[in-house]
């Protein structure tokens, strides 16, 4: 039976069409995912991401252990700092991708993704030494909202007890929504200025309402996340990552120190001395037909890879995807053509983010 976030009667209520997405019930979309996606990008939306884990972890060493368990350099952290990564296994292949926030000097919540999430925590719990405690906070009924758009800090700004603008990218503080205790992190996944909020069900129910009183806020469903970090070209686990790819061939080598020591830091060397076989490629086609997970990618009329992700991209007004290609065929401005089952679409390889007039760097937010 698929699992309902905190937020699910609101959905219901706001004509949201609701479908199962990895074991949660979650709106797709509300007015509709072009209309969404154009508000995402001009305005602000909210999304229910109460589906992703939440787990806190805390201890005396617990910057140590999760150093040697992730990629990411737990130690190197100073507090209020998130930083992008990944739980891999010894050949390197995705666990995970996460972000690890540093709340304190020994407390630190790691948000991973709802389909491996159960697996995640079963890893770390395995891995976790000493006197390091693991929590499931979203087991305990936490949830979590995404207020993103480039008026996101405008309209979040009066219903907060801190202040918004010296909060930079990728930073993360304790304060209070609408006078609820809550954890706020500025990250995001649509390339737009934006912050998370994590906290109780109850508290979030009051916050989400608050946030939707606003004229300049929509909700906003699954449909318009994707083809927003489509867009940005930012993966997806379980279409660009898994177990099967690594970080290096999705292009994601720069997130990694090899010589950090975790699982997987060996063959993570290896892969960066070495050209790997494929690659993850960002496309766009000049015409609006979509190409689909699966579609085989061609070159010169035989299988060179294929389609991770494809969607409609409202910004650009034309198809675009990712997928993995042989990697002599990864450059920019590469002619591809992909069989969609119906027709051989021609796409050109091009370089990421495919959409570039995001607000989610800006030092102003206010």
């Amino acid at each position: 039976m698929s699992s309902k976030t905190p937020l699910y009667d609101r959905h219901v209520a706001l004509g949201g069409r609701v479908v199962d997405f990895a074991g949660w019930m979650l709106p797709v979309q509300y007015e509709g995912v072009l209309a969404e996606h154009k508000h995402c990008r001009t305005s602000a939306v909210v999304f229910d991401t109460s589906h992703m884990g939440q787990f806190l972890i805390c201890g005396p060493d617990a910057a140590g252990q999760l150093s040697r368990i992730g990629t990411q350099d737990a130690q190197a952290m100073a507090r209020g700092a998130c930083k992008y990564g990944f739980l891999l296994n010894v050949d390197a292949g995705v666990i995970d991708d996460t972000i690890l926030m540093r709340l304190g000097f020994d407390e630190f919540l790691l948000v991973v993704n709802a389909g491996p999430a159960a697996g995640d925590f079963h890893w770390l719990s395995e891995h976790l030494k000493g006197a390091v405690k693991i929590t499931n906070r979203s087991d305990e009924g936490w949830g979590k909202i995404d207020l993103q758009g480039p008026l996101s800090a405008r309209i979040l700004q009066p219903v907060m007890n801190i202040d918004l603008m010296p909060m930079g990218y990728y930073k993360v503080r304790r304060g209070e929504c609408c006078g609820r205790k809550c954890v706020i992190s500025r990250t995001g996944y649509t390339g737009e200025l934006g912050y998370e909020i994590m906290a109780p069900g109850a508290d979030l129910q009051v916050i989400f309402d608050e946030l939707l009183a606003r004229d300049e806020v929509k909700p906003a469903g699954l449909g318009a996340r994707d083809s927003l970090r489509l867009e940005m070209g930012y993966p997806l686990y379980g279409h660009e990552l898994s177990v099967d790819h690594n970080p290096v061939e999705a292009g994601l080598g720069n997130f990694i120190d090899p010589e950090g020591g975790f699982i997987g830091s060996r063959r993570v060397g290896t892969l960066i001395e070495s050209d790997t076989p494929r690659k993850l490629v960002a496309f766009r086609a000049e015409s609006r037909r979509r190409t689909n997970p699966g579609n085989e990618i061609l070159w010169d009329g035989q299988p060179a890879g294929s389609v991770t992700s494809g969607a409609f991209s409202p910004s650009l007004e034309v198809s675009i995807g990712m997928g993995y290609v042989r990697s002599p065929l990864a450059e920019p401005g590469r002619q591809l053509v992909v069989d969609t089952g119906r027709c051989e679409l021609r796409v050109t390889v091009c370089g990421r983010p495919l959409y570039r007039n995001g607000t989610c760097r800006t030092r102003t937010p206010l």
